[in-house]
């Protein structure tokens, strides 16, 4: 977002403008958006989207911009003693999505990644930055890059089967019995013994 306009005015009225492109982007699609249409569903002057985003693809980049309680919640769990991290980790993403503002922010921004090649790209380098490399902390150099994405297959995988398809029993159990049901499979990961083929690069075919 570019420095223009009063400070409060600037921020109220590009907070409105974001709402209504992460709406339009999960819904309609990136292509089938144009910035006028998101002024439209705004409520706000045509001419200020592209005043303070100059371009569509600068409403995309902020758009894809997760909450700010993301990167912290999962740098402090990345913070907890090894043998309770699993735990921490698992309720540091209930605690975000079970949040109506920030599961509302995190939803488009996987909707919109699924339509739009840049958002894909935006959102693998978000996750490989804010997650994958926070998760791995710590963790044998060897092994941290394995280890990081074996435990994000189990997070992604909750993720969209309770929040964004939304099937299954995953999709009612209460918080706490998804984070009982997760936290051994994290652990896991995180602490245990890896198999020694599996830790082996494949061989070019």
């Amino acid at each position: 977002m570019t420095g223009r306009g009063p400070r409060g005015e600037r921020g109220e009225q590009a907070d409105k403008i974001i709402a209504a492109a992460r709406r339009s982007f999960a819904t309609r699609g990136y292509a089938a958006t144009s910035l006028r249409s998101v002024a439209q569903d705004a409520g706000v002057d045509p001419g200020l989207v592209p005043y303070y985003f100059r371009t569509k693809t600068g409403l995309l980049e902020a758009v894809m911009q997760p909450p700010e309680a993301f990167g912290a919640a999962v740098a402090a769990a990345a913070e907890q003693p090894i043998h309770q991290r699993g735990r921490a980790f698992v309720q540091a993403t209930l605690r975000l999505w079970e949040d109506p503002a920030s599961a509302e922010i995190l939803r488009c921004i996987i909707l919109t990644a699924a339509q739009e090649p840049a958002a894909m790209h935006r959102l693998r380098q978000l996750f490989s930055e804010l997650v994958l490399a926070v998760v791995s902390h710590g963790l044998p150099d060897t092994e941290r890059t394995l280890r990081a994405s074996l435990i994000a297959t189990q997070i992604v995988g909750m993720v969209m089967t309770r929040y964004i398809w939304q099937v299954g029993d995953i999709a009612t159990l209460p918080a706490e019995s998804v984070t009982d049901l997760l936290t051994p499979t994290i652990q896991h990961y995180l602490a245990d013994p890896l198999p020694t083929k599996a830790q082996r690069p494949l061989e070019p075919s």
